[in-house]
């Protein structure tokens, strides 16, 4: 995508999940650029939006935009969520009644930048709804997820769809009825359980995320350069399920090893005393081979997990923790 963000309206753009419940209404200027247009419109689409676009002619100036753009949403079919002015000069946007993007252009200056540089803009501009914009416009790009954490509180329609995650953990080896989703602040997390490994805990874990066990957990503890720890409702490290515990089942290291990325099960200095705390690894770290059980790895979103809040050094203990917002089993949700 190669747009630029001009300048931006007053209204906000409420960011949900739920995008595919949301229309947007494209409107172009008499003299619009067609393929600006359409990459707009495929950019809306491939997040989620459902789409309609109006041509206005002649080009409106100054305060009669208000005037165009509401005649325009109220010719649209159906309810409009969202309205996009292609070439045309912002107005006040104030009789709209919807979130709307003001003056977006496409500037060949962008070609090669793409998102990267249309986030720098927007932070240039100082322009909240231009971060937002960013977000829905470049939803594949680092610029996108910048946007999103600069944006806390605000949900993101940034994410890539569930099917699209589905064919990456594919293309990685995994497969939907054994992988773990966990949805973060900053996009999923696929975790491709071990049950060749550790039989008991992959069962134990597919269990509790089916329950809705871990939804609202947070990473409790979370170490720089080690790992991050959640699974106890809690938030203490000290809970657990109301399950008993499993057994080890350590990995043999010349069979699998912990290494970056991959998912270990906390317990006490009882070796069978695992529930339902596990651990994710940020880098190597072979000194837990043979003594923790490995019961998966992280398939897609370590660039999710890397950016985890890090607690305390030493204990690792986390004020005001990220949390697992949701966890499902990424075979029942496609």
């Amino acid at each position: 995508m190669v747009l630029r963000l001009l300048a931006a309206c007053a209204a906000s753009l409420a960011l949900s999940a739920a995008a595919s419940a949301q229309t947007a209404l494209v409107v172009v200027a008499e003299d619009g650029d067609g393929t600006c247009e359409q990459q707009v419109l495929d950019t809306l689409e491939a997040v989620g939006y459902g789409t309609q676009t109006a041509r206005i002619s002649p080009t409106p100036e100054g305060m009669e935009v208000d005037s165009a753009l509401v005649a325009a949403i109220e010719a649209a079919d159906g309810e409009i969520s969202t309205v996009l002015s292609l070439g045309m000069a912002p107005a006040t946007y104030s009789a709209l009644g919807v979130a709307a993007y003001g003056n977006i252009a496409c500037d060949a200056v962008f070609l090669d930048a793409g998102g990267e540089v249309v986030l720098a803009r927007a932070l240039e501009l100082g322009q909240p709804i231009a971060l937002q914009a960013a977000v829905i416009l470049y939803p594949e790009t680092m610029a996108g997820s910048i946007a999103v954490a600069l944006l806390s509180g605000l949900e993101s329609i940034a994410k890539p769809s569930i099917g699209q995650i589905a064919d990456q953990v594919v293309a990685a080896g995994g497969s939907a009825d054994q992988t773990i989703m966990i949805d973060t602040k900053y996009g999923y997390v696929a975790i491709n359980l071990r049950a060749d490994l550790a039989p008991k805990h992959t069962m134990r874990l597919t269990e509790l995320t089916r329950e809705g066990f871990y939804d609202g957990i947070v990473f409790h503890r979370v170490i720089e350069g080690f790992m991050a720890q959640t699974g106890d409702p809690t938030g203490t490290g000290r809970g657990g399920s109301e399950l008993p515990d499993v057994e080890a089942e350590f990995s043999d290291p010349e069979v699998a090893s912990f290494v970056r990325g991959a998912v270990g099960m906390a317990r006490s200095q009882d070796p069978n005393s695992a529930n339902s705390q596990f651990f994710i690894m940020f880098d190597d770290g072979p000194f837990l081979d043979g003594q923790y059980t490995i019961v998966g790895e992280v398939l897609v979103g370590m660039d999710a997990v890397d950016q985890i809040k890090r607690g305390a050094p030493g204990s690792g203990t986390v004020t005001n923790p990220d949390r697992m917002r949701r966890v499902f089993m990424l075979a029942d949700e496609i």
